[in-house]
């Protein structure tokens, strides 16, 4: 039987000992502006790419050819869906969190490590669905790590997608590094207090379609949130993930449904 994930709510309690956090990620932020116009590109060009139908017809048969692939494993192994989407979203989360302290004094790192343990040991819960062992953040000591962090989870750097993979299927994979982009994100958005809000969208969007997630699920985690009060942005960023996070309860209850004993 899979492991239980640990409830979303869960995420937003523990975001509330960031508080006191908050000031000096913002400030490192403002500190790094220079790298981060890379993601401010990024979102120019993403909310380019979702108004257009360019490589639109490819990445859907990309995702035919993952479904059909995917398909006897969903039915073998049902109800893991939300547990590799969680996974990533924990490594993601520590990884991208502790990974803006790391300039920081040694009693704000120390803080923030605490934090990124949280987190990893939720992932860690999820990845013995699987069967994976020794899950832990992507460390991130220097700017230019830190500013890699999405390119790092794509190349799959600690190995966990390849074993998502090979546990399960490749759409499990594709969701779990989705979940990993996400997750970054998040870090972002609740540590600032929806002050920051640069995910990288032409990334969230191939995973996620890949995955055969909605786009309306999908999108408004992928396109930077702009003209409104910021607790307005946590509150509309909170709302989209636990949107996606029940839909894929929602295929999982019913892949299980679909495959039990009668």
């Amino acid at each position: 039987m899979a492991a239980s994930p640990v409830g979303w709510s869960e995420i937003w309690r523990v975001l509330a000992y960031t508080a006191a956090l908050a000031l000096a990620f913002v400030v490192l932020g403002r500190l790094e502006s220079g790298a981060l116009t890379l993601f401010e590109l990024d979102n120019r060009l993403a909310r380019r790419e979702f108004g257009s139908s360019s490589g639109d017809a490819a990445l859907a048969r990309e995702a035919e050819r993952i479904a059909l692939v995917s398909r006897d494993e969903l039915a073998r192994s049902p109800g893991r869906r939300g547990i590799a989407f969680r996974l990533g979203y924990e490594i993601g989360y520590a990884s991208t969190f502790v990974g803006s302290f790391a300039n920081s004094n040694p009693a704000v790192r120390a803080k923030a490590r605490v934090i990124g343990e949280h987190h990893v040991a939720i992932a860690r819960t999820q990845a013995a669905a699987f069967g994976i062992a020794g899950v832990d953040l992507l460390p991130a000591p220097t700017l230019s790590n830190y500013v890699a962090l999405n390119a790092r989870f794509e190349a799959d750097e600690n190995g966990v997608g390849a074993q998502v993979e090979a546990r399960a299927s490749p759409l499990h994979r594709q969701l779990y590094l989705l979940g990993a982009l996400v997750g970054g994100e998040a870090a972002g958005v609740e540590s600032s207090d929806g002050k920051m809000s640069q995910p990288p969208g032409p990334q969230i969007r191939r995973h996620a379609t890949l995955a055969g997630v909605d786009r309306a699920l999908w999108l408004p985690l992928a396109l930077t949130v702009r003209g409104k009060a910021p607790a307005q942005v946590v509150g509309d960023y909170r709302a989209a993930l636990n949107a996606l996070a029940a839909d894929l309860a929602a295929r999982d209850a019913a892949t299980e449904g679909a495959t039990a004993p009668r």
